[in-house]
């Protein structure tokens, strides 16, 4: 008869274990200084193993010298992972990623993957994009348009653009300079009296001297971003960090080998070479998943065809759209549609309400496709049903920040510019309004250049943020609280926070017995202020504090 398993640890176990659990006698620990895949491993020994964590790590996954057994965990991955199709598992391993150098065009395919990992980009609300690197601006040149007879074109335009910002950088700043000049600004500090506002003639010391000069100098550059920013191009580089699980790392690989960006294809297997150092196992089935690449082909021509002919019709920017239970499948099937089109989803469920019974079966056959496997899903719009359905047109930049919500289902259409633009104020203010008109249209014959070649997703790279792109949004009340107090704040950009502003005003007139849940919605305007000023008194006060200033750029 086989012993029981003992709970018991021997001095020796524990000796083992202490270099990998915070506390080997708790209840409650941090395990550290393991490969993840050890982890994840002993991780899914839970379900099965009589005893605790730590008696099935020193047992299972430790020699008996305390040094880990990292082929053991290993194997068991493999086993419960790749052979006996348990995905769960895959969760149980995390691993941090950096991806530098991708295009914000890029950054939002990695970023569509909302569940089991978490992203951070650099902000084109903070960063300046003035300076080049190893002499070139900071955009991506896929190798697609570097081969193609277009190559010339793509860099004049995206150095024009470039050029172009960097040259209203000071400019800029000097125009916020004049609006709220150092003199004016204030930092809270603390006095005997408490916290208070203090001006340049008020400070007592060299902190709070250099607390000031931090404060305004990154109030009035962050304000000079959100502004020039209109013509950065969606080719325009980022880098990013990820932590992820071990199935949300698969899933992206997947993804980005399955579209039809090389830029992706090539990310996608130089994630796969980084995450082999720390999950390997985790990935190992990864690939390029045919029947996604052939549906999304499949269906993009079909809604092509379909609505090649169709005008697209003016609608406001923010509609809350109106849901009725018996047009559930004209629903759908418009869902289906919408990120293939430029069309608003109103439009699109019209014109499918319109077609005959077999046109609109054919939809749903072209986007099922021939399943071989559980792991051949339909694309997203299957998602449909949420109580809550918006559709939002607002510029690439707005949407950047919008985009990052992870509890709700959204589906964007693909950059273009038939949608439009905007061009800032404060652009026309300071007398650039003509030299910023000529980046868009630049911008726009790049775009349709790259579509007569037949370039067609790779045009996607030369529209600029301050074009127009249009998704639709689908939540539960609990999240439209949570997305509409959050993006309403004061230090948010004036643009999103009035999309999310019109998002509350349009649901509150449908349904004002909800306003406790939308309670705390800014509704205010503060564009005649500069929103980052509070928000950096306040920072500055908190650098007073910790003796910490961010002074590194």
């Amino acid at each position: 008869m086989k012993p029981k398993r003992s709970d018991e640890l021997t001095k020796q176990e524990k000796e083992n274990l202490s270099s990998y659990f915070s506390d080997v006698d708790a209840d409650v620990f941090v395990i550290s200084n393991l490969n993840p895949e050890v982890v994840g491993a002993a991780l899914a020994r839970y379900s099965r193993a009589p005893t605790g964590l730590k008696e099935t790590v020193v047992r299972e996954f430790l020699n008996p010298d305390g040094t880990p057994n990292e082929v053991k965990g290993s194997e068991l991955i493999d086993r419960v992972v790749n052979k006996y199709g348990d995905e769960s598992v895959a969760e149980l391993a995390v691993a941090p990623l950096c991806i530098e150098n991708v295009s914000n065009l890029m950054t939002k395919i990695i970023e569509d993957c909302r569940i089991g990992g978490s992203p951070i980009e650099e902000s084109t609300r903070y960063v300046l994009y003035d300076v080049k690197r190893d002499e070139q601006w900071r955009y991506v040149r896929p190798e697609s348009i570097m081969k193609s007879g277009l190559a010339e074109a793509y860099i004049q335009t995206m150095d024009f653009l470039f050029e172009t910002y960097a040259g209203l950088v000071e400019p800029m700043q000097n125009f916020f300079r004049k609006k709220l000049p150092a003199s004016a600004f204030k930092i809270e500090v603390e006095r005997d009296n408490g916290v208070v506002l203090v001006g340049a003639d008020e400070l007592e010391n060299d902190n709070e001297q250099r607390a000031h000069r931090l404060a305004y100098g990154f109030t009035m550059r962050s304000a000079a971003c959100d502004i020039i920013r209109c013509i950065l191009p969606a080719s325009t580089k980022a880098n990013m960090g990820l932590v992820g699980n071990g199935r949300f790392y698969s899933g992206l690989i997947t993804k980005l080998l399955s579209q039809e960006l090389d830029e992706g294809w090539l990310l996608a297997e130089n994630i796969r070479k980084a995450l082999d150092t720390q999950i390997p196992t985790f990935i190992r089935r990864a690939s390029k998943n045919d029947y996604l690449a052939e549906n999304q082909n499949r269906i993009r021509e079909f809604s092509i065809a379909l609505f090649k002919d169709i005008p697209i019709q003016t609608v406001p920017e923010v509609v809350l759209i109106e849901d009725r239970v018996e047009d559930y499948t004209i629903n759908l099937l418009a869902n289906i549609i919408f990120p293939y089109v430029q069309h608003s989803t109103m439009q699109i469920r019209n014109i499918v309400r319109s077609l005959p019974e077999e046109k609109r079966n054919e939809i749903l056959s072209t986007v099922i496709g021939k399943r071989r496997t559980k792991r051949d899903r339909p694309p997203r719009a299957f998602e449909y049903g949420y109580p809550i359905n918006f559709d939002v047109v607002t510029g690439f930049a707005e949407y950047r920040d919008l985009q990052r919500h992870r509890m709700l289902t959204q589906q964007r259409q693909d950059m273009n510019v038939s949608l439009g633009y905007s061009v800032p104020e404060e652009i026309e203010e300071m007398g650039q309004g003509e030299v910023v008109q000529e980046c868009f249209e630049r911008a726009e014959w790049l775009h349709s250049d790259l579509i007569r070649a037949g370039l067609v997703r790779e045009a996607q790279y030369a529209p600029l943020f301050n074009h127009f792109i249009r998704w639709n949004m689908g939540m539960n009340l609990r999240e439209l609280g949570h997305l509409t107090e959050l993006r309403s704040q004061k230090a948010g950009h004036p643009k999103y926070r009035r999309t999310v502003q019109v998002m509350a005003k349009l649901y509150m007139d449908r349904h004002p017995e909800m306003e406790p849940i939308l309670r705390f919605v800014d509704y205010n305007d503060y564009d005649q202020g500069i929103t980052r000023a509070e928000q950096e008194a306040r920072t500055a006060r908190k650098s007073l504090a910790t003796g910490v200033f961010d002074d590194m750029d």
